[in-house]
């Protein structure tokens, strides 16, 4: 392995979920740095501009779609805004995704409405993203789609509704890997452990952040919380021809929470 071969120039990357501080955004910063044109799609306007002028301000190229990941014209028409703007989609980073509601109780979690909310765009979003462009990532031989997964797909974590959605992303990423190789487009997903994201320490939120969450810091044996970067860097290794021989893995970068 060279480090030529985490060089992404000429490469179109699609970005879900882009525009908050998380893993979305920093991969697409990441993948820019590495040369690649990036696309990024959330439901912020306001928050999409300012990652797209960040990203142009280092040299990097960026454009944007606003769209609902929950809603399948959304998705189709933004995949097809990618394509105008660069005229290819090579790479898909699928990492639009919501916790829903906190449950504190058995009937917290049959909350339907939260369950499909949840479901609406941490599965669906996802669906719905791959239908329209799966195609268009095989068109250069060498396509890369990479799920933005969790650890409540492996134990248990999280309301019903976020474990079930994240279950799926697992048995998918083996499933569309097998039926996708032979169009030279790999699926492999990120596992994050506890990082230190919007989701997780929203802004003007530090008192409880430092309460509630940095303290399982110790219950991680690499001793701290992961940052977006943590995250970022595997997603370019996925990305790139560096992984050009993984497909349908999970990759866990979770500072040996897991274990």
């Amino acid at each position: 392995m060279t480090l030529a071969q985490f060089n992404m120039d000429g490469r179109v990357a699609l970005i879900t979920g882009a525009s908050s501080r998380g893993i979305g955004n920093g991969s697409a910063k990441i993948l820019a740095e590495a040369g690649a044109k990036v696309f990024l799609v959330a439901r912020r306007e306001d928050k999409l501009q300012a990652a797209v002028a960040e990203i142009e301000a280092a040299g990097g190229e960026a454009g944007y779609a606003v769209a609902d990941v929950s809603d399948e014209m959304q998705c189709k028409a933004a995949v097809e805004a990618c394509i105008e703007k660069f005229g290819a989609l090579d790479v898909m980073v699928l990492a639009s995704g919501i916790s829903g509601k906190n449950e504190r109780s058995l009937e917290d979690a049959f909350d339907v409405e939260n369950y499909r909310k949840v479901l609406g765009i941490n599965l669906d979003g996802v669906y719905f993203m791959l239908k329209y462009g799966y195609a268009e990532c095989a068109k250069g031989g060498h396509g890369s789609i990479v799920f933005v997964n969790s650890l409540a797909g492996f134990h248990a974590a999280g309301s019903m509704a976020y474990a079930a959605s994240k279950g799926a992303i697992r048995a998918w990423t083996q499933n569309l890997a097998k039926k996708l190789a032979p169009s030279k487009v790999r699926v492999n997903a990120v596992i994050p452990g506890l990082i230190d994201t919007e989701m997780t320490h929203p802004a003007g939120m530090d008192e409880l952040f430092e309460k509630y969450v940095a303290p399982n810091a110790a219950k991680i044996p690499l001793g701290r919380l992961g940052n977006i970067d943590d995250i970022a860097n595997g997603v370019l290794y996925l990305a790139s021809d560096a992984s050009e021989w993984v497909t349908g893995h999970s990759i866990l970068i979770d500072g040996g929470e897991l274990a």
